[in-house]
């Protein structure tokens, strides 16, 4: 480790000291065993030089990682897969849909709802436990972009027009929540799942649990390949280990030896082996 401090720019452009603990603990979230987490960070700290941004040192994580072990090169990955999709063309709403339905919930994408005052689009009708959830989803494509509370007011506004039928706000977002968020959800009791929180139900947390990863995740495949898979409904990397090869070798455009190899490794993080 350096003794002296070093400095980088995070995603949002603010600038605060290199702390390596931070990627020791992410990878030990991964699963990554302490002794290669500490070899690891350890490289990444003898590579980090004042003025270098969060994403540089991101991608040489990656780089060694996928040098030890690829499935957990790809787990590291996550929040990147998950942005991946919006510019994929799949919206964040229906994936969060497939993980609430993972859950025990039904959930229904889209649903125009007439309130007091106005007509709603709800990203997601939630129901659990004879409980209604209004879901609001919020999707960022920028690390550094947080989402804060003008859209925890907006939500509950939107929950107040519609509280005959809803017994419940809940916002969706796959980045971080600002404090101001934070309270204001605590304060009126609106359900929030967001990346890094709550602790033990953040975004990151439920689909772990449930190795609801999305095909994006997967370093084999390409741009072109993913948007193949996701307009062919396939988005959890489960529904993908679990379709037919020759299918896939018609959606993806390769041969059925290529797929079998694919899903081998996609298969290796849904089922670990």
């Amino acid at each position: 480790m350096k003794d002296k401090k070093v400095y980088i720019i995070k995603a949002s452009g603010k600038i605060e000291e290199y702390k390596p603990e931070k990627i020791y603990h992410s990878l030990i979230r991964t699963g990554v065993d302490e002794s290669t987490a500490r070899d690891i960070v350890s490289d990444v700290s003898k590579f980090v030089k004042n003025g270098m941004t969060t994403r540089q040192i991101y991608q040489h994580t990656i780089r060694l990682l996928r040098e030890r072990e690829m499935s957990y090169a790809q787990k590291y990955t996550l929040r990147e897969a998950i942005m991946r999709l919006g510019p994929e063309g799949y919206p964040f709403e229906q994936y969060f849909a497939k993980i609430l339905e993972n859950y025990g919930y039904t959930a229904k994408t889209n649903r125009v709802i007439r309130g007091k005052c106005i007509s709603h689009e709800i990203d997601i009708v939630a129901v659990k436990d004879d409980k209604k959830y209004l879901v609001e989803c919020k999707y960022h494509n920028n690390f550094g972009t947080k989402t804060d509370v003008k859209v925890a007011l907006y939500v509950y506004a939107r929950f107040l027009d519609l509280e005959e039928y809803f017994d419940r706000a809940w916002i969706a977002t796959n980045t971080k929540l600002s404090l101001d968020a934070i309270d204001y959800a605590k304060c009126v009791n609106m359900k929030v799942t967001a990346w890094h929180y709550p602790y033990n139900e953040s975004l990151e947390k439920i689909i772990e649990r449930k190795k609801l990863y999305p095909v994006t995740i997967l370093f084999d495949l390409n741009d072109e390949m993913r948007l193949r898979l996701l307009k062919s409904g396939i988005v959890l990397l489960r529904e993908f280990v679990n379709t037919d090869h020759k299918l896939l070798s018609l959606i993806l455009g390769i041969s059925p030896r290529e797929v079998r190899q694919i899903v081998g490794r996609a298969r290796y993080l849904v089922e670990g082996y």
